[in-house]
């Protein structure tokens, strides 16, 4: 069902679809849009936009990699044009269903960029990530979600903003002594980069150094 293989032919074809898609959402075609969206998902994966709108972004994940590998080009090509999808929902003042679809494109996009090697052909739409962020920023995301942003956060040296949502996932969790342990290998982990490294990220090491003896004393409360 979702064993067709990455081919240049077909990354061709769906930057082509993606052209015309956002060729009409800009000029407010939006059933034109979501019937292009459509026609991306049957050729791509050969199943309709419908189908993968049903799904969680759990079950879409192990979709994609039903085949026993996993490609980030897939995640992608999904994450796109979900992404394009979302957008035109949000233009229509869909506001809650667009959130619904772009949670799904950011899944998508931060475990392609997660796992994305020297193969990947289509990482330039990694450009997307952060404005995607900024759309569901206003709502609450899955944990699972938390977790990749910090991932993605590190990876990208924006250690601030890994430490914010750390802290989001913190206080969700009452500090729980798991979230804590973790919240520690977080800052261990941090105190192995350099000073530039940490500067650059607008994370000085005395700040980390000050929030790993707070989150230690919080553990010896809680044993």
């Amino acid at each position: 069902m979702l064993k067709r293989s990455i081919t240049d032919e077909l990354i061709k074809k769906f930057e082509e679809l993606l052209e015309q898609i956002i060729y009409n959402k800009k000029n407010k075609n939006y059933t034109k849009a979501l019937d292009l969206i459509d026609d991306a998902f049957k050729y791509i994966f050969r199943l309709s936009i419908k189908f993968f709108n049903s799904f969680s972004t759990e079950n879409l994940l192990e979709i994609i990699k039903s085949d026993g590998t996993i490609n980030a080009d897939k995640y992608i090509m999904m994450g796109k044009l979900l992404k394009e999808e979302g957008d035109i929902l949000e233009n229509q003042h869909k506001e809650q269903d667009a959130f619904y679809i772009y949670e799904k494109s950011l899944n998508l996009f931060l475990n392609a960029f997660l796992i994305k090697n020297d193969h990947c052909d289509l990482e330039n739409h990694f450009s997307d990530i952060d404005p995607i962020i900024i759309k569901v920023s206003p709502y609450k995301l899955s944990r699972d979600i938390e977790n990749r942003l910090i991932e993605y956060y590190l990876k990208v040296g924006s250690f601030d903003k890994a430490e914010d949502t750390l802290y989001e996932i913190l206080k969700d969790s009452d500090f729980s002594r798991e979230c804590l342990k973790n919240a520690v290998k977080f800052y261990e982990t941090l105190l192995l980069k350099s000073e530039n490294e940490l500067n650059r990220g607008n994370l000085p090491r005395e700040e980390i150094i000050e929030s790993l003896n707070s989150l230690n004393e919080k553990l010896l409360k809680n044993e």
